[in-house]
This record gives structure tokens, C-alpha cells and sequence, in this order.
């Protein structure tokens, strides 16, 4: 591998960083040099505009490997020092510099919306909880918080999963009642007996009670909280037949509320979240591409078109997906050829892509580019993005999926592509590079097996040219 600029080995100086980054999360406090080295080589990449397309074409695939790197590095920095890590304020973790007044509330301002399912879980629990409150004040209920209680426990995101964990829960309420109308019954108001058998009973409920699962938790917290009543005031076997129609009164509420306010959970936003997702990728890659062949001045304080627009869809698929991954499998699980977490991959790609071809480190004028690699970035990036539509409509629930023909990002990109034009800058390979990156990911995301790399080799970004010199 040869040298940028006289710098040191790219791939080397990348493995350095790797095991820094490893060291540093083993509980070691390296000295950060590799990083150091990691960051001139990034510079050194990013300055050189000259040489042969083979070695331009080297630099903007080593780049894409450098900037991977350093967003490990830095994330490893940021969990293990905190506010203490050093951070640009206007990278891709700019939230590391940020107060937490701040933070709280881009979180809120961001997730208030039927989108979210922050919002969608705060929405239903709230409606849930608020019913469960009026029809125990209404029926005056004995020990009617227990009603809330079972209410904001047993309420999951889905009405599959909320209706086995009712059935669980119930179950469990059922023994721990028998078991507690046989202690009162046979203790009656002996409070000496209650006082002895609640300690062990409290440590054996919440030691086994997180490991076993609802069922045992409930069984074990009802007979809890009947000998704990038992020592404030007199109490007979009926004490446990409240509490059993207390959970039942809370789970029915929990599966009516869950019912009515979705109760798919977060399958459907999901694909709602990856679908608006690529349709605003989709916006800011012709708009990047466009900006880019126009050339102009380039300013740090700049961001990408729609970079807000951008980041806000990332944080409803990745909140999304995350809900997603907690709730079970339905009888029928989805296809394991639509990955997911690739449409977020590509989502970050374009986000961070667009910012380092737009947002320079320091103040430049930026010549337009010349006709031939102009309308070849404009061609390349109108088919990807034309590829993220596709994959778009495909990925809406709300869209008629049988009708969207499946995208062929392979044969879209190397079509698109020709020889590399006469004369093209180092910005040329850089985004076209960016470019083939996203068309992979897109193909993972629908299950191409070829994953992108059927493209004009001339335009790869993979290993094999970077490798190869």
C-alpha cells in the first residue's frame, strides 16, 4: 500500500486506531496518538486532488474506511470519557458538547408527533392509566391502585404481547391469591406471624421474580402486599379476592387500550419510519449531487440541504426499530431478506457522506465540475436515489407494495456510471464513491445478494481497490 503524501500507510494507521479504540474500552487510557495520526491521515486524503484516477479513486475509498474509523474511535472516546472526549461540536456527534437542558429537549421536540413511538407508548399508557383511575374512583374499589398498577405493568407495546402477558400475569395473581386467602385464613390477625414471613418473602419475590417472569412476580407480589396489609389493618381471606379483581380490572383496561391505540406496536412504523426515511435521503442526494457539480463557496458553519429534515427521520427509524426489536415475533415473522438496520446504515451514510463533501473544514471556493463528470455525478446520483424511492415505496405500509416494481441497484449504478471523465477531481471519485457506498447498502437492505459491487468497477469503493495498489 503506498503512502498519501508521504504520510503514513493509510490501512495502517487505521488498525492502529482500531486497537487503540480496543484498549481504551478494556479499561486502558491510551494516549490517543493513533487517533491523532488517524485524523492527518484523513487530512492528507481529503487535500490531495491530483494523481491518476486509479490513485484518486484509491484515496476516496480509504477515505470512506478512515472517516468508519474515526467515528469508532471517537464513540469508544465518548462512552469511556464522557463530556471529557474530544469532540468537534459540528461532527456527526455534536450532542457530546451539548447541555442536558438541551438534549431533553430536541428529545421532546422531536418525538412529539403520532410518528414517534415514544409519543404513540406515552399516548396509550397515559389514556390507559387515566381510565383505570376514573373507574376505580367511580366503583370504589378496594385498594383501587392496585388497578393503576396492574394497569401500567402488564400494558405492552403490542396487543399480542399485552394479551400474553395478561394471561401470564393472571394466572400468577390466581396462585399467589389461593396462597394468600390460605395464610390470612389460618394466621387471621396473628401480625407476629406476618412480620417474620415478610422479610424471606420479599427477598425470594424480587430475586426470582425479574428471572421467572410475570407470572412468578405476580404470584409472589400478592401474597407480598396481602401480608403487608395484613400488619396495618385487620384483614381476612377477602384481602386476596381484591387484589385478584384489582389485576383483572387493570389488565382489561391495558387490552382494551392496547387494542384501540396501535396495537401492532412498531411493525408498521417501522417500515413507515425506513420508508420516509430513503425518500429524504433520497431528496438530499440529488441536492448534494446537484450542489456539488455547481461548485461555490463551501463555509464549516454549513451543513448539507436538509440535513435537519435528515436527522429527524434517523431518530424515528432508529427509535422505531429499537421498539422493534424488543417486542416478540408474531406468528408470521417478516422476511429476513429486508435488513433492517441496513436502511439505517444508509441513512447515516448519506448524513455524514453529504457533510464531508459539503462542509469543509475550513473556508473554500469549490470550481463547478466539468461537463462530463458533471453529468455523470448528476446520472449516478439520480439513480440512487431513484433506487431509494423505489426501495421507498416498497418499505410504506401505507403505499400499494404489490405495485412498486423492485429496485436493481446494481444494474441502476454501473449503467449510470461510464469511464472516468478526462481531468476529474479528487470531489468527482469522492462522491461517486459515496455514492456506490449507499447503492450497497440499499442492496442489503432488500436481500441483494450482489450487494452493489455488479457497479463499474471504476466507481467501487469496496477493499478491492484500495487493496489492489
Amino acid at each position: 500500500m503506498a503512502q498519501v503524501g508521504g504520510g503514513p500507510d493509510p490501512l495502517r494507521a487505521v488498525a492502529d486506531a482500531a486497537r487503540e479504540t480496543a484498549a481504551r474500552l478494556r479499561g486502558s487510557s491510551p494516549d490517543g496518538r493513533a487517533h491523532a495520526r488517524l485524523r492527518q491521515v484523513r487530512r492528507s486524503l481529503t487535500a490531495a486532488d491530483d494523481g491518476s484516477p486509479v490513485v484518486l479513486r484509491r484515496n476516496a475509498a480509504l477515505l470512506e474506511v478512515a472517516d468508519a474509523a474515526l467515528a469508532m474511535s471517537t464513540a469508544a472516546d465518548i462512552a469511556v470519557r464522557g463530556r471529557a472526549a474530544d469532540v468537534s461540536p459540528s461532527g456527526p456527534f455534536w450532542y457530546a458538547r451539548m447541555r442536558a437542558p438541551q438534549l431533553w429537549w430536541r428529545r421532546l421536540s422531536g418525538h412529539v408527533g403520532g410518528r414517534s413511538v415514544f409519543f404513540q407508548n406515552a399516548v396509550r399508557i397515559s389514556l390507559a392509566l387515566a381510565a383505570a383511575r376514573l373507574i376505580a374512583g367511580i366503583d370504589t374499589l378496594p385498594h383501587g391502585f392496585w388497578v393503576l398498577l396492574a394497569t401500567l405493568t402488564l400494558t405492552r407495546t403490542t396487543v399480542r404481547e399485552t394479551r400474553a402477558t395478561e394471561r401470564r400475569a393472571l394466572t400468577g395473581t390466581l396462585v399467589g391469591a389461593l396462597v394468600a386467602a390460605a395464610l390470612l385464613a389460618v394466621a387471621g390477625t396473628d401480625i407476629e406471624v406476618y412480620a417474620v414471613a415478610l422479610p424471606p418473602l420479599m427477598l425470594l419475590t424480587f430475586t426470582l421474580g425479574p428471572v421467572k417472569g410475570v407470572g412468578w412476580a405476580q404470584a409472589l407480589f400478592t401474597v407480598v402486599v396481602s401480608l403487608v396489609f395484613a400488619q396495618l389493618a385487620p384483614a381476612t381471606w377477602q384481602l386476596a379476592e381484591f387484589r385478584l379483581l384489582d389485576v383483572l380490572t387493570g389488565s382489561a383496561i391495558g387490552a382494551v387500550f392496547g387494542l384501540l391505540a396501535w396495537p401492532r406496536g412498531a411493525h408498521d412504523e417501522l417500515r413507515r419510519s425506513v420508508a420516509e426515511l430513503l425518500r429524504t435521503a433520497a431528496e438530499i442526494v440529488v441536492a448534494t449531487t446537484a450542489q456539488i457539480t455547481a461548485g461555490g463557496r463551501r463555509v464549516p458553519l454549513a451543513t448539507a440541504p436538509g440535513h435537519r429534515s435528515l436527522q429527524h427521520a434517523l431518530v424515528m427509524a432508529e427509535s422505531a426499530y429499537a421498539q422493534y426489536q424488543s417486542e416478540p415475533a408474531g406468528p408470521t415473522p417478516p422476511s429476513a431478506a429486508q435488513d433492517w438496520q441496513a436502511a439505517l446504515i444508509a441513512g447515516h451514510h448519506t448524513l455524514w457522506g453529504a457533510d464531508r463533501l459539503l462542509v469543509p473544514p475550513e473556508p473554500l471556493v469549490v470550481p463547478p465540475l466539468g461537463r462530463q463528470a458533471a453529468e455523470s455525478v448528476i446520472l449516478t446520483g439520480d439513480r440512487v436515489a431513484a433506487s431509494m424511492l423505489l426501495t421507498s415505496a416498497r418499505t410504506d405500509p401505507t403505499g400499494d407494495t404489490a405495485q412498486a416494481p423492485a429496485p436493481h441497484h446494481s444494474s441502476m449504478l454501473s449503467t449510470a456510471l461510464a469511464d472516468d471523465p478526462p481531468g476529474a477531481p479528487r470531489v468527482y471519485y469522492a462522491t461517486v464513491s459515496w455514492l456506490a457506498a449507499l447503492s450497497t447498502d440499499l442492496a442489503r437492505l432488500d436481500g441483494d445478494g450482489d450487494g452493489g459491487t455488479g457497479a463499474n468497477p471504476s466507481a467501487a469503493t469496496g477493499s478491492d481497490s484500495a487493496a489492489s495498489t
